[in-house]
């Protein structure tokens, strides 16, 4: 998470502004790479859709999530506190770090993770997309997760970051 929150603040440095889904360069972010997602940030509500997800995250939430919207299914009863995160970068134009816990069914094991959260903008100004990251324990093949705690960080601090 340290990588990608570096990464995204030399991008606002170089730029002076929120940087695009065009100023981002894979080849630049091969260490870290599998823990990336890319969500579209939907006017309305917002809604958050993944656009794009790293399988180091597909590993971390035994399931893809790729081209799904977070309030279909993906988090079932969770999805409100996961919609409320993914907005605090609308809120302060900056990044949002959580970490917690999850809570996996059937075998009721509880895993850690750490997800960040940081705006993109096409335009510089109007936030169109959010490049995430996450790292957490693997859920089994049999497993599904059933219930998150989160404690929320935004706006991050650098002492704060994992």
């Amino acid at each position: 998470m340290r990588n990608l929150l570096s990464y995204w603040d030399s991008k606002v440095a170089h730029l002076q502004r929120l940087p695009s889904r065009a100023d981002l360069q894979p080849d630049e972010m091969v260490p870290f790479l599998p823990f990336v997602a890319l969500i579209n940030v939907q006017k309305t509500t917002p809604r958050f859709q993944f656009r794009l997800v790293g399988t180091g995250i597909v590993g971390a939430m035994g399931r893809e999530a790729t081209n799904r919207n977070v309030d279909e299914a993906l988090f079932g009863a969770n999805a409100p506190n996961v919609e409320t995160f993914f907005s605090m970068p609308l809120g302060n134009h900056g990044p949002a770090y959580a970490s917690g816990q999850y809570t996996v069914a059937p075998s009721g094991r509880t895993l850690a993770f750490e997800t960040l959260l940081l705006p993109l903008s096409s335009d510089g100004a109007v936030i169109d997309m959010l490049l995430g990251g996450l790292v957490g324990e693997r859920v089994q093949r049999d497993e599904q997760i059933c219930g998150f705690q989160y404690d929320f960080f935004s706006p991050l601090m650098q002492t704060a970051a994992p």
